[in-house]
């Protein structure tokens, strides 16, 4: 499994380019760089030296603009992966690595980008869903699920309706079968 790797050019179309931006892998400042959001890849490499890192799309867990500053000093683009990039090659128990995690940080001189730096970061991981999180048509086949949906109670969520009724405590029960599939 590869998650991180050493620096590698992006192909295809980059959604989004910034430079100056610092780079963290969990605790460690790896320095000010250039950050490439490619459709193909996400790559970090140094102003400095040639060192860089590319991270592959279906191993980010959670990404999200930060602005909590009780955890880490600067606002950035935080990137959760699903393993420990410093153990993997030690690791030899793929159940224990899946319980770890990385944590990278992109902080951009210009604060101000963050937000879009996200929208291009989920616009690519979009390209590249995780085959372990898809949800398959099996899933949701079988007496137990159908017995569920056709119990469902659905709450208004609406307070007001424009007449002056207040419908804040109405629910709708489904009838049974309601949700049965027409075949």
């Amino acid at each position: 499994m590869v998650v991180m790797s050493s620096y590698r050019e992006p192909s295809g179309e980059i959604r989004h380019q910034e430079s100056n931006t610092r780079a963290f892998v969990n605790e460690r400042e790896l320095g000010s760089g250039t950050l490439y959001i490619a459709e193909s890849i996400l790559s970090w490499k140094s102003s400095t030296s040639e060192d860089g890192f590319s991270l592959e799309y279906p191993h980010i867990s959670l990404h999200a603009v930060s602005k909590d500053f009780s955890n880490f000093p600067h606002e950035c683009l935080y990137i959760m992966l699903d393993a420990d990039v410093d153990n993997t090659a030690e690791a030899g128990d793929d159940d224990e690595e899946e319980d770890n995690l990385t944590i990278v940080r992109f902080v951009p001189a210009d604060k101000g980008i963050l937000q879009q730096l996200f929208e291009a970061l989920k616009d690519c991981q979009l390209l590249h869903p995780d085959p372990n999180d898809s949800i398959s048509e099996d899933d949701f086949e079988g007496e137990d699920t159908l017995a569920a949906l056709n119990n469902i109670t659905i709450q208004r969520i609406s307070t007001d309706n424009g007449n002056g009724h207040d419908h804040s405590d109405d629910a709708m029960d489904a009838e049974p079968g309601q949700f049965d599939d027409a075949e």
